[in-house]
């Protein structure tokens, strides 16, 4: 079972959503312990799973990637061979960033990152409609990006924590 967090651990989990690239000797300086406790809490917070990786986040303009997508698909079957299936399509393709399966109309929403609008076609039309899985495929093209993270909010955890 996981252990209780405290606020130091909140303030080094939420500095290291900034940046994953942080130290101990930097994290000192910003949550205010001393660079050895911060390593020793940034080691237990990686083993009690707190921090499932790190990774950095790279410049889609200077990767050539100019269309970002969602793409709203419906299954044919819900039966869990044509869902593995779909799966392992969807794991194959590295342009789907994200993969959620959903409630309401669409079973499934699919991120997508390409170069053009010539690519997404191709991805579109050749991978995902051509899928036996997929039924029906609705597609919106993000035009402009105007919040993206991958910060969670810690206040959740911090609420929870000092009710304890």
């Amino acid at each position: 079972m996981p252990r209780d967090l405290d606020n130091f651990d909140l303030k080094i989990l939420e500095c290291w959503q900034e940046r994953g690239d942080i130290g101990p000797v930097e994290m000192s300086e910003l949550v205010h312990l001393s660079a050895s406790q911060c390593s020793r809490r940034m080691q237990q917070l990686r083993i009690g799973g707190y921090v499932s990786r790190i990774s950095a986040v790279l410049d889609r303009e200077k990767l050539d990637i100019g269309v970002t997508a969602y793409i709203m698909v419906t299954l044919r079957s819900h039966e869990a061979d044509w869902l593995a299936k779909f799966n392992r399509r969807i794991d194959a393709l590295a342009e789907v960033l994200e993969c959620q399966s959903l409630t309401g109309e669409a079973d499934i929403i699919l991120k997508v990152a390409t170069r053009d609008l010539a690519t997404f076609n191709r991805l579109l039309v050749n991978e995902i409609l051509a899928a036996p899985e997929v039924a029906t495929a609705r597609s919106s093209i993000v035009l402009e990006d105007l919040k993206s993270t991958t910060a969670l909010p810690t206040r959740y955890a911090r609420d929870r924590y000092s009710r304890a």
